[in-house]
């Protein structure tokens, strides 16, 4: 009888923490799409295809390559879970392996804006550094983080 009663509570806890992983991981996967991860403007730009989420580890860098086109304005949004901050990311060239930008020159900033001349292929290197978190088990070491990419033509300048 004990057993049975055992079983049960087992077998039900054991459904929770798989439905709760399942969830998280659903909620981590558009994760770039919250308010959390919009840039402050818009106006013009709109959703690049090649934006997307996951889950990370803390401490560890993660690469993630992207083509950007030529003639085209880009915003990059990183985000995380509000206390994983900071995040330091990097913009290098894919071909020379050049990094074209750290936002560590800007304390961290989440956003950056730039004008692409040319399609390239570049590698957006991203670590969770999360500062103010000390990791109980395997689940506090990993957040959500996003990238919201938003583009739009490079406006015709002149008469």
């Amino acid at each position: 009888m004990i057993n049975k009663i055992f079983l049960k509570y087992f077998f039900a806890i054991s459904i929770l923490f798989l439905f709760n992983e399942t969830v998280f991981g659903q909620l981590c996967n558009s994760f770039h799409t919250t308010p959390a991860c919009s840039p402050k403007v818009t106006q013009g730009f709109q959703k690049f295809g090649q934006s997307k989420s996951g889950m990370l580890e803390i401490n560890k860098p993660f690469e993630y390559k992207l083509v950007l086109y030529g003639g085209k304005d880009y915003i990059f949004v990183v985000c995380t879970e509000s206390g994983y901050k900071p995040i330091h990311y990097r913009i290098i060239n894919a071909q020379t392996k050049e990094v074209v930008y750290d936002n560590t020159e800007d304390e961290y900033i989440e956003s950056v804006g730039f004008t692409n001349d040319y399609t390239q292929t570049i590698i957006l290197e991203i670590t969770v550094l999360a500062e103010n978190i000390e990791p109980q088990d395997a689940y506090d070491a990993r957040a959500c983080v996003g990238i919201n990419i938003l583009w739009r033509k490079v406006p015709k300048i002149g008469f």
